[in-house]
């Protein structure tokens, strides 16, 4: 079913009357205090250096290393479709989300291929993953900087 073109987005919610669409409009889409700013106070902490914010890039990837080619996105696990096991499936209107969150899923996909297309090196780091074991998901972007800096100056 095509729960945009049926007018979901503007169905009245719960939330002082919005419009669904009034309501994810003030979703903020940059600055979440579990992804991004957690994942930038990591690597100033641990002085991972050389990254940037706020790319132009396809997708505006979250964190990118421009001399290396690596972008890095630090995907909410609701909003990506990470079956994490930590219940985020909503109760009401369960086929909006199914079909909003699907619609994420395609697009990062096609984001992630397109970067890698252009000879970028892309990572996505899940939020329960940098909640869980956030010296992993550090290890992973140091090593695949490091990797990407050193093939790119064997070219």
């Amino acid at each position: 079913m095509n729960y945009a073109a049926k007018g979901c987005e503007r169905t009245p919610t719960t939330f002082g009357g919005l419009s669904r669409s009034e309501l994810m409009s003030r979703v903020r889409s940059a600055g979440n205090l579990s992804t991004e700013i957690k994942l930038a106070t990591l690597l100033r902490n641990h002085r991972l250096s050389g990254w940037r914010r706020r790319s132009s890039l396809p997708g505006k990837p979250d964190f990118v290393w421009s001399q290396a080619r690596v972008a890095v996105f630090v995907d909410g696990c609701f909003w990506h479709g990470h079956n994490c096991g930590r219940n985020l499936k909503p109760i009401t209107n369960e086929g909006y989300w199914d079909y909003k969150i699907q619609k994420n899923i395609a697009r990062d996909k096609r984001v992630t291929r397109e970067l890698r297309n252009k000879g970028w090196a892309v990572l996505r780091i899940w939020e329960c993953r940098l909640e869980k074991d956030p010296e992993r998901c550090l290890r992973r972007i140091d090593s695949k900087v490091r990797n990407e800096r050193v093939q790119g100056s064997a070219s």
